[in-house]
């Protein structure tokens, strides 16, 4: 008798330990993290010591917490931000940040799980508009050593900021992506570029013309000075540019007709 109520009692204590455990599970890349809140004795907070691989039973009323120790990229699509002529333009930029080894409890006792979006988050926004803020629509948009420029200014002021708030977190990358105008400036840009392109077609058109023109009054004036060397009146220079265009003349087939000494005369000229 005594044999089976003390397998009883055993087996309830078994029962009551196995029920009143969890089972903790760590996967690879991830820190758990334990906030022990005790029901009746003891004492809760974050433990100093995170569960860092394999798996281990705690306390049932024992809070896990999970943290990605990978580089972890938050990617923020920022609209409407002014250049330095307040023309508005949207960006998509990201940030790269990896917890330290093993400081997984201390950012949780310290900052909370959601760290990012409750401190670093507004200070890498902020920082990224006050650089975009100093330099003009087309730099932005095309100009990639301007861009990297902007990307060391905001890791520098991060930098700054996790090193005052003392958490455990190093920067991987800053990267801050071409602009894109919104679709009122992208309107206006496709007219101002339609207007610049007429503008140029038309310089082009007219610097043709000027130089032809120029040309042509070149050859003018070397033909009169040939003409006054030559001592030739005006049908015999005349007669003499029809022989010159005949002769340069391939397969020609030309009927010529001169006027000189006031009397007509009408040639063909045929050549193979």
């Amino acid at each position: 008798m005594r044999k089976k109520i003390s397998l009883f009692l055993l087996c309830v204590v078994g029962v009551l330990t196995l029920g009143s455990c969890s089972r903790a599970k760590c996967d690879a890349g991830f820190e758990c993290v334990y906030v022990k809140k005790p029901m009746f004795f003891g004492r809760g907070g974050v433990a100093e010591k995170p569960l860092m691989e394999g798996s281990e039973w705690t306390v049932f009323t024992t809070e896990k917490v999970y943290i990605d120790m990978k580089p972890v990229k938050f990617t923020e699509a920022l609209d409407d931000i002014a250049s330095n002529n307040n023309t508005l333009l949207d960006f998509e930029c990201n940030i790269t940040l990896q917890i330290e080894r093993g400081k997984s409890p201390l950012i949780v006792a310290d900052f909370g799980a959601d760290w990012y979006n409750r401190l670093i988050k507004e200070q890498y926004i902020n920082s990224t508009r006050n650089y975009i803020s100093q330099f003009s629509p087309f730099e932005l948009m095309s100009n990639r050593e301007v861009l990297a420029k902007i990307d060391s200014l905001i890791k520098r002021d991060v930098e700054g900021f996790i090193k005052q708030q003392a958490m455990p977190i190093k920067i991987i990358s800053v990267v801050t992506g071409k602009a894109k105008p919104n679709k009122p400036q992208l309107d206006e840009m496709n007219v101002t570029a339609a207007q610049i392109q007429a503008k140029e077609t038309q310089d082009r058109r007219q610097e043709m013309e000027l130089s032809r023109e120029k040309a042509e009054r070149q050859r003018a004036i070397a033909d009169k000075a040939y003409q006054t060397e030559m001592n030739l009146t005006a049908e015999q220079f005349i007669q003499l540019k029809a022989w010159d265009i005949i002769e340069k003349k391939q397969g020609a087939n030309i009927d010529v007709l001169f006027n000189a000494d006031k009397m007509d005369k009408m040639w063909n000229v045929r050549r193979n």
